[in-house]
């Protein structure tokens, strides 16, 4: 029973590691010069991101912007039809934290 947990354990945390590293977003280094660099507040002034697929990656948009602010290692011929056609319409997400936890679903 304790070689069953402790594997159990090992292969979750192989798990985690995986997704990780994997799953990492990479920011865009190089935008447009068309690109704008204001921010879109709300009214609670948090950033608005759009989450698209560009070359067949997950990618990160500010609202308004042509560029990738931030794109993701993770294919999206991996993920399911519904949400691949959700990505090519565009996922618009409010702040830092519902962004972080889209991605989060998205990339694990």
């Amino acid at each position: 029973m304790k070689k069953l947990v402790l594997i159990t354990g090992i292969i979750l945390l192989a798990c985690t590691v995986t997704s990780a590293v994997f799953a990492s977003p990479t920011y865009a280094e190089n935008q447009s010069p068309n690109t704008q660099s204001s921010q879109n507040p709300t009214d609670s002034n948090q950033q608005i991101y759009i989450i698209k697929e560009c070359n067949g990656k997950i990618a990160v948009y500010k609202k308004g912007d042509f560029a990738p602010f931030m794109t993701t290692d993770t294919m999206t011929a991996n993920l399911p039809k519904s949400d691949v056609l959700n990505l090519k319409n565009g996922i618009e997400v409010t702040g830092d934290a519902q962004l972080q936890k889209a991605l989060e679903d998205f990339c694990s």
